[in-house]
């Protein structure tokens, strides 16, 4: 072989590639959260709202109809604030309630539920868990065409 017509070079190894970043958020498992109420089988109510609003809750006129729609009322509730941008975690929660039904009212609050659920479908989560995703209770109240459709949803998740 001519000098210049020199063999090809072996393609050069590729680097590995990086490690992941490091884990910055804490695991939901921490994410805080405050309640009001005591039925540890009753339904919950997941929200994310300041704190004052949050213990005016169960005064809420409109959250009261609804639960009287339903058949129930606020004392067969546990309310839920979500206190972080991060959604709390539906294992950490079924920790310390048996909570069956869950309605969220508002984005991002339960872990198993960001990415497979749409506003007003009620879905089976892990286990026997049925959720019903809604808007903010504020966004509701001011809103006839999404009270109508939390309404649809709520009869197919809880009067059918």
């Amino acid at each position: 072989m001519p000098p210049s017509a020199s063999a090809p070079l072996p393609p050069r190894p590729t680097p590995p590639a990086e490690a992941p970043p490091a884990r910055t958020a804490p695991p939901l498992s921490h994410t805080p959260y405050s309640t009001l109420g005591s039925n540890p089988n009753g339904l919950v109510i997941l929200v994310r709202m300041d704190p004052v609003r949050f213990q005016r809750l169960p005064k809420n006129v409109f959250l009261n109809n609804l639960l009287k729609a339903i058949r129930l009322v606020m004392e067969d509730v546990v309310l839920i604030n979500v206190e972080s941008h991060l959604p709390v975690e539906l294992k950490t929660i079924r920790q310390k309630l048996a909570a069956k039904q869950i309605i969220g009212f508002g984005k991002n609050l339960l872990d198993v539920a960001i990415r497979t659920t749409q506003l007003y479908e009620p879905v089976l989560l892990v286990g026997d868990a049925a959720y019903l995703p809604a808007a903010e209770i504020e966004l509701l109240e001011e809103d006839n065409s999404r009270k109508k459709l939390l309404w649809q949803a709520m009869q197919r998740m809880f009067l059918s």
